[in-house]
């Protein structure tokens, strides 16, 4: 017999039992890719962003990318808002929003615009190659490659 403890809810409370290391089966629940579910994204190219990006968390006001540098990485919103700030008018984007990614995707280009957490920001954060990879994919070109124009 094994005592195993396991935290549960939102407070962090602890449940302490004696089970048999033989009668439990742990499973692994991918928070991240039941988001990207949760904003529209197929199960496997849910997965497989999640797998290949690496979560970042921002305080309001802080600045995710700055207008001029180099491309080196692309961001997808998970929650929270930012504010994209451009030479035109500024655009709020939410979750499931891709910012970063023509700077990204184009190795010629700089950044056009700077991007600041307008709330508590989650962000799921990837470089160059393994974006220009994913947004490859048929499953997820129309979300991470979309068809625009820099502003």
């Amino acid at each position: 017999m094994a005592t195993i403890s396991i935290r549960y809810g939102r407070i962090g409370g602890v449940l302490s039992r004696r089970w048999h290391p033989d009668d439990v089966t742990f499973h692994h629940r991918d928070l991240v890719a039941a988001r990207l579910r949760n904003l529209g994204f197929p199960r496997d190219a849910a997965s497989q962003l999640s797998r290949n990006g690496t979560l970042l968390h921002l305080t309001p006001g802080k600045v995710l990318c700055h207008e001029g540098e180099r491309g080196t990485q692309a961001f997808l919103v998970l929650e929270g808002e930012a504010i994209v700030v451009t030479r035109d008018t500024p655009v709020e984007v939410g979750p499931g929003a891709v910012v970063g990614e023509l700077a990204t995707l184009d190795p010629r280009r700089t950044r056009n615009a700077t991007v600041i957490a307008r709330t508590p920001l989650r962000v799921l954060v990837f470089d160059v190659a393994t974006y220009r990879s994913l947004a490859g994919r048929d499953d997820l070109r129309e979300r991470l490659a979309p068809q625009r124009v820099a502003a």
